[in-house]
């Protein structure tokens, strides 16, 4: 009970680094010059089907992630992975009602896709940094790496190709962007953390069995 305590004091942190995360994601989505492997593909889903958003098809797809690595790769999950998977969706297209303009403008593109990058590390580290669980992507690569031995940062690799292939293949926004946005997005998540002073490798994320294990 205490661990739960503690951690609730922490959901500020973490709805911050949701809120700086979808705004990023809302904000490379309407520079119309690329998005990340995962929002290539969620744009994708949205464009084939019609009932979907861009927001609605990030949550489904992070339900389904989260379901399939705890049922079949036994990842363990935190507060904060299952709040992310609730809640960074409909921000995105809470932005899209409020602001559903796009720049036609290529440097006024580039500005929005620059604050979009900067913002979706931001967000994603300051979230990670909270110490209350992954994202459903993050779990899924760290569950695949323990069940196949392979190095996580290769797991990852592969996912986020085998993505964006299938998001390009569904029409979704690719372009300069999304090259950058796989060169720079790692280096600039460790910059975040060295800012936070937050080492991924010492600090434990807590998963939501540790407060029955210690209550």
């Amino acid at each position: 009970m205490k661990l739960f305590l503690e951690d609730l004091k922490r959901l500020p942190k973490l709805f911050l680094g949701f809120i700086v995360l979808a705004l990023g994601i809302y904000l490379t989505k309407i520079s119309l010059l690329g998005m990340s492997s995962w929002g290539v593909f969620h744009d994708g889903l949205a464009i084939q089907v019609s009932w979907l958003s861009f927001g609605s098809g990030t949550m489904i797809v992070g339900a389904i992630i989260l379901l399939l690595s705890i049922f079949f790769l036994g990842t363990k999950v935190g507060l904060g992975t299952i709040l992310n998977v609730f809640i960074v969706g409909p921000l995105i297209d809470l932005f899209d009602k409020i602001y559903p303009v796009m720049p036609d403008d290529l440097v006024l593109q580039i500005i929005v896709l620059i604050f979009g990058i900067l913002f979706t590390t931001l967000g994603r580290s300051f979230y990670i940094a909270s110490r209350l669980g992954p994202g459903p992507r993050d779990g899924l690569f760290v569950g695949l790496a323990r069940i196949t031995n392979f190095q996580v940062k290769y797991i990852k690799i592969t996912i986020e190709f085998i993505v964006l292939g299938i998001g390009i293949l569904l029409g979704g926004q690719f372009g300069v962007g999304t090259v950058v946005m796989i060169i720079v997005a790692g280096y600039l998540v460790q910059f975040f953390f060295k800012v936070f002073k937050f080492d991924p490798k010492t600090e434990k994320q807590n998963n939501i069995l540790d407060y029955f294990q210690l209550a």
